[in-house]
């Protein structure tokens, strides 16, 4: 743990015409890299890289409850701390590395050549901020990234709390690997340590390695199974073809936790004339979307193409998410919320979002987020989305600023509660900051019950909406297990059937 000074701002910006929200107000200096999430109360929470001087580096850190009156910060630390990206961890949700709540960060110190991680249980309380850093040192780090709803169990060292990805020079015993890709567990009680895999690339090629991203999934039983998983992804520059590739790597963590071992591991972009580079991936249920850039074409400039799958990650389609000839589309971030996608990328300057509604398939028309022409640096992690809203690197200043917008809102489906009485009846509920349509829902039960089965479709849920559905009459005898999905969320439960009532659901 690591003695830290924070510097506070606070401002009220009122939102332009477009709705850009400049949060890094009265900073003069360079802030660069933002990253956004939101906390267990429903704050915002932006954090980025500060650069004072060439020598001098802070972590950059906002919330807002509204998107209009943001708090922002510069965390001082011994070093140079940079790359901080963060993410919502809730560990009451699983078995195994306590149950802190709040949000998860990450960052390298490029001067003592050490990562670090951190935690913050409210965001607006700045007594409850802890920093660490691993007492190994790691020489030319240059990136970290985390996901939100990062928790797991790793097995061989029985370590349960976030995971997330470094990437720095390795060296250890025989190997000696620059820009390694390396995944790491870390104790969410922060009592055990953690431990952390590198790929030694026994199974596939992967470094040099740039510019990683990950996204986190899980079933809804709190012990560990095989359907909680992570996907890793990450740009490969290939020393013998020339040409940039995408890395895609799948961990469960329950069949296999280290990075190098993985059985579930592609290019999933890949050419001996193209390049394909600086991938950001989202994921929601069973589907998952991976934007990069990519030069496959007949002018060689940089347009974005789309990865998709809706089986968990096994297997990957392509598509095509904006390709203006002889323009240049760069840098890309992605969220997923159900089947939709939403991608924000940089063009001749500009910020543009365009939404999938097919899971990544099919791409709508572009629209302009920023309001000041030719004012988005174009540079890598300039961009990131999330639920609650976009972020991204601006030099309409004269020096480069982060700016938010609440745009991309979305509906997210999440399943509350399940009980029993005369049948099974759960609470579907619609978290996310958008009107949902045609919300299809099924009830499955197992067990000596019938009928089993039982679905709907909800015409409409309005955010923050919630509605009850129900099996109807049911005739069981003894244990039953229920099955609920709905929008792409599933929530199981068990309880005991009795005739047509049902107790001691949990």
């Amino acid at each position: 743990k690591v003695p830290f000074e924070i510097k506070k701002f606070s401002t009220k910006a009122t939102a332009t015409l477009s709705g850009n929200i400049l949060i890094t107000d009265g900073m003069p200096e360079d802030d660069q890299w933002p990253a956004i999430t939101r906390d267990q109360y429903g704050n915002i929470v932006v954090t980025w890289t500060h650069q004072a001087s060439p020598v001098e580096t802070n972590i950059g850190l906002a919330y807002s409850s509204d998107g209009e009156a943001w708090t922002a910060g510069l965390i001082t630390l011994d070093g140079a701390p940079m790359y901080s990206d963060i993410a919502y961890v809730h560990g009451a949700d699983f078995e195994g590395g306590g149950d802190f709540t709040g949000l998860w960060g990450v960052y390298g110190d490029i001067a003592n050549d050490q990562i670090g991680f951190y935690r913050i249980a409210d965001i607006t309380d700045d007594s409850t901020y802890e920093f660490y850093t691993w007492q190994t040192t790691y020489e030319d780090i240059t990136y970290c990234a985390i996901a939100d709803n990062t928790w797991y169990n790793e097995f061989n060292y029985d370590i349960t709390g976030p995971t997330n990805m470094y990437i720095y020079h390795e060296v250890y015993q025989q190997y000696d690997i620059p820009n390694c890709p390396t995944h790491w567990y870390t104790d969410g009680e922060t009592t055990a340590g953690g431990v952390g895999y590198f790929d030694a690339q026994s199974r596939l090629k992967t470094a040099p390695a740039f510019d990683p991203d990950m996204a986190c999934l899980h079933d809804n039983d709190p012990a560990q199974t095989e359907s909680d998983y992570v996907l890793l992804t990450w740009q490969h520059d290939n020393e013998t073809t020339g040409h940039s590739e995408i890395v895609l790597k799948k961990i469960v963590p329950e069949i296999e936790p280290d990075i190098e071992y993985t059985p579930y591991q592609w290019y999933i972009a890949k050419g001996d004339t193209f390049d394909a580079a600086h991938p950001n991936i989202g994921a929601s249920g069973s589907n998952a979307v991976v934007v990069y850039m990519c030069s496959d074409n007949v002018f060689g400039d940089w347009d974005i193409k789309c990865a998709y799958s809706s089986d968990d990650g096994m297997t990957w389609q392509t598509s095509t998410v904006a390709n203006e000839p002889q323009v240049d589309e760069v840098y890309p971030a992605v969220y997923m919320s159900g089947e939709k996608a939403y991608c924000a990328y940089i063009k001749q300057g500009n910020l543009y979002l365009v939404e999938s509604d097919d899971g990544g398939a099919t791409w709508g028309e572009p629209e302009q987020i920023n309001e000041v022409d030719g004012a988005v640096v174009a540079e890598e992690n300039s961009v990131d989305i999330h639920p609650a809203g976009v972020v991204w690197t601006d030099d309409r200043n004269g020096n480069k600023d982060i700016y938010y917008a609440n745009v991309a809102a979305a509906p997210a489906i999440a399943i509350s509660s399940i009980s029993g009485g005369f049948g099974v009846s759960a609470v579907i509920e619609n978290v996310g900051t958008a009107a949902a349509t045609d919300v299809s829902w099924s009830i499955d039960l197992s067990g000596i019950v019938f009928p089993s089965h039982r679905e709907g479709t909800i015409s409409s849920l309005e955010a923050g909406e919630s509605t009850k559905v129900s099996s109807g009459f049911i005739f069981g005898l003894g244990p039953i297990t229920i099955t609920v999905s709905a929008g792409g969320a599933t929530k199981t439960a068990s309880g005991m059937a009795f005739g047509p009532i049902v107790i001691g659901v949990k």
